[in-house]
């Protein structure tokens, strides 16, 4: 007869080889992005969390500019099984230090081979923090034109493209086009990423 230990630590096992197994069948292809061009932004690593005692490889960066800062999530590549929605879709998050700030359409475009690509969709629109501190998430309308960017708050959006993930993996380029600053469009570098 197992104890309640034994049985907590077989259950544990199984609990981590489903998951490393599920990683596995899904793929887990993580494209890692390059700055195209500094000039007055950084791009630094970021979003590590510890997953059964050991700490993820890096799935977002963040790209910091005068005043505003910008997490896009990594995109992976799955194996999804025949039937499946697997159009692309690419997370960002937008934290500006001060007002006056708003993101407007087409936000996003992906390039690639040469291809712009525009959103068709905003899947989803939250808030994640209010005046520097962490909230339950804030649903937003979705698809609006235009967003202001409170100071302080993050705002999440996920957007949806009309193009299979698949057709990412020689690598695709991410702009982010809609940025403002006092009705002011705002240059962000753009973002080349490969899949190792």
């Amino acid at each position: 007869m197992r104890t309640p230990f034994v049985r907590f630590a077989a259950t544990l096992l199984a609990v981590a080889s489903a998951l490393v197994a599920g990683g596995e069948a899904f793929g887990k292809s993580l494209a890692v992005p390059a700055l195209d061009s500094g000039d007055g932004w950084q791009l630094a690593e970021g979003c590590r969390v510890y997953r059964l005692g050991t700490r993820t490889d890096p799935d977002c960066d963040v790209l910091s500019g005068p005043g505003v800062a910008v997490q896009v999530n990594r995109i992976r590549l799955l194996d999804l099984p025949a039937g499946q929605d697997d159009r692309t879709t690419v997370g960002i998050a937008i934290r500006a230090e001060q007002d006056h700030w708003q993101f407007s359409t087409p936000y996003v475009a992906l390039v690639v081979g040469g291809t712009s690509f525009a959103p068709s969709v905003i899947d989803e629109a939250l808030v994640f923090e209010k005046a520097g501190r962490r909230i339950a998430p804030q649903r937003l309308p979705p698809n609006r034109s235009r967003y202001p960017l409170p100071a302080g708050e993050q705002r999440f959006f996920r957007f949806r493209f009309a193009l299979p993930q698949r057709d990412l993996a020689g690598g695709f380029v991410l702009q982010i086009t809609g940025l403002q600053r006092d009705g002011q469009a705002v240059s962000v570098p753009a973002l080349a990423f490969r899949f190792p």
